[in-house]
């Protein structure tokens, strides 16, 4: 059998439609997408970092779309990222890069660069906000009745987590696998063939891909 992995994802999921909740929810548009995000920020409260005014309301919308997506690919949760953040302010704030190379006005060698690390505290402040809209993202889409493809994706990575007869009667379906480009698959993907080949010691799977031609980023 040959799949993409959303393929083979929704060949999970209509086999097997009383685990899911897509036989509830249809595909979601690109312009209902966008209109659940501007639905969105128009709900932030007046202090919200990422909250604009007059022509640039809707800003944000476009890099908000794509953090999710980023989010929804690579399995990253609203918690996952914040202790990232966390982790990278405290390491910018000991780091040579952003200390004075020499003395100068109102500085000496060896101090903090105050104004670039307030920079850096305002840029993870907004990325903070906006990772923290991501559930309510997700539930204004359940709200819809609708979904998007990524979705299905982690769906199908939940259900085999939490139905181990389920997980089996795929591993043994699925014995050898071969994953092409495999250079352009996302974390989420990545967990999928994980999943697949995690009952044997010396799994047969054999993976084809070009770190040249990275979209994501390189599994190898």
């Amino acid at each position: 059998n040959i799949h993409t992995f959303h393929a083979f994802c929704n060949e999970i999921i209509q086999d097997n439609l009383f685990l899911f909740e897509k036989n509830s929810l249809d595909p979601i548009s690109e312009l209902e997408q966008i209109q659940l995000l501007r639905q969105l920020t128009d709900s932030f409260p007046q202090k919200h970092p990422l909250k604009r005014y007059r022509s640039d309301a809707y800003f944000e919308v476009k890099n908000l779309r794509s953090l999710f997506s980023t989010m929804k690919r690579e399995g990253y949760t609203p918690a996952f990222i914040e202790t990232k953040i966390d982790e990278y302010l405290e390491k910018i704030r000991t780091s040579d890069e952003y200390k004075y190379k020499k003395n100068g006005p109102g500085y000496k060698k060896g101090e903090p660069m105050q104004a670039k690390l307030e920079e850096q505290a305002e840029r993870m402040a907004k990325l903070r906000a906006a990772v923290n809209e991501f559930d309510r993202y997700q539930q204004l889409m359940r709200d819809k009745g609708r979904y998007d493809y990524d979705d299905m994706i982690n769906w199908v990575i939940r259900a085999f987590r939490e139905n181990e007869n389920l997980l089996r009667r795929y591993q043994e379906k699925y014995q050898y696998i071969l994953v092409d480009e495999y250079q352009d698959t996302s974390g989420t993907q990545n967990q999928v063939v994980e999943l697949l080949i995690n009952f044997w010691d010396n799994p047969n799977v054999f993976v084809v891909g070009d770190d040249d031609q990275s979209i994501y980023r390189f599994q190898g």
